[in-house]
């Protein structure tokens, strides 16, 4: 049996896997000319039984966006023995973020540096909703860190299988994502199978940055419920019952007490002066009240200014420690 499939271009063998989901996997290739290392993202027989609508929605998008923060389409060929559509992507082989976060160098989260580099591929969620697209499965699993040969590296977000382009002022009813980073109507529906004829707006995507940037900053998600997926009512009950301003949730024994909180954990690796920055955008973020939920507008700017603040170290002598300030 061979392992080795292709297409006009590409070449990739089926046990170089860099991923797997509900309709495909990915794989590890090459350029047949140049030898040019890439990703191959192949499609299984669940998805090629969607409507045909939805199959070319990932394509469509794909050739539609074109930002450093976005995973880029290479080319869109055929599986030379399936017939079936494969999309050739450029490498990123630093991993996924869940991957860094799965790192027990990383049980507290990202340290500061790697953390604001992380807030770099807003960018790439700015690009989309400037382009009238929605993700719908935001997640450190699908973010991506690119290495370039000198080193440096750059946060991508990747898998556009559950994108599609949405107005701000359209709805959508389909249903997709990851259930510890849905939003909580989503959730509702997704995982309780209740609100039947619920409809949803792109501010979905901001919920799950708010459960990502959590998830960086600390190496937890923000809301847990004891026994995990076992227990979705209780995690149902966590995220859609707490107060505004309020950015965790855990329970921590069978049928305990909820601890709520409204700042980051102590365990948290960043400085107190990052800290006071990032809490009012999480809690903006992570609130289910639409009307004082932040829009995609604060967010953005929040991230803007974020990121012009100049650092600058303190020394307190008498008490012998640094404290970073952003100005």
């Amino acid at each position: 049996m061979s392992y080795l499939r292709g297409s006009p271009n590409y070449v990739w063998s089926t046990t170089a896997v860099l991923g797997k989901g509900a309709t495909g996997a990915v794989y590890q290739g090459v350029n047949k000319q140049t030898g040019e290392p890439v990703a191959v993202k192949t499609f299984n027989q669940v998805s090629q039984m969607r409507p045909l609508e939805v199959q070319m929605r990932e394509f469509e998008v794909l050739n539609k966006v074109n930002h450093e923060n976005i995973v880029r389409l290479l080319a869109v060929e055929e599986d030379v023995e399936s017939r079936s559509k494969v999309l050739v992507m450029e490498l990123c082989t630093g991993g996924s973020l869940f991957t860094l976060l799965d790192d027990p160098a990383n049980s507290y989260g990202l340290e500061e540096q790697d953390f604001l580099c992380k807030w770099r591929d807003c960018a790439g969620m700015k690009h989309l909703r400037d382009n009238n697209i929605i993700h719908r499965d935001l997640k450190p699993g699908n973010i991506m860190k690119y290495v370039a040969v000198d080193g440096r590296f750059v946060y991508k977000l990747a898998d556009f299988g559950a994108a599609r382009e949405l107005q701000d002022d359209q709805q959508f009813m389909s249903l997709y994502g990851t259930e510890e980073y849905l939003h909580p109507d989503m959730y509702e529906r997704a995982v309780l199978k209740k609100s039947a004829g619920k409809s949803f707006g792109a501010t979905v995507d901001l919920w799950s940055i708010g459960v990502t940037l959590y998830h960086v900053a600390t190496g937890n998600l923000p809301f847990r419920a004891y026994g995990g997926r076992r227990n979705r009512d209780t995690m149902f009950c966590i995220t859609s019952k707490k107060e505004s301003g309020v950015i965790s949730g855990v329970q921590n024994s069978e049928n305990g007490p909820i601890e709520w909180s409204k700042e980051l954990p102590r365990s948290c690796l960043l400085s107190p002066g990052l800290r006071d920055k990032i809490v009012p955008l999480l809690a903006g973020l992570l609130e289910c009240d639409d009307s004082k939920m932040w829009t995609f507008e604060q967010f953005f700017d929040s991230v803007t200014e974020l990121l012009r603040c100049r650092l600058l170290h303190v020394f307190y002598i008498n008490e012998g420690r640094e404290l970073h300030a952003y100005l």
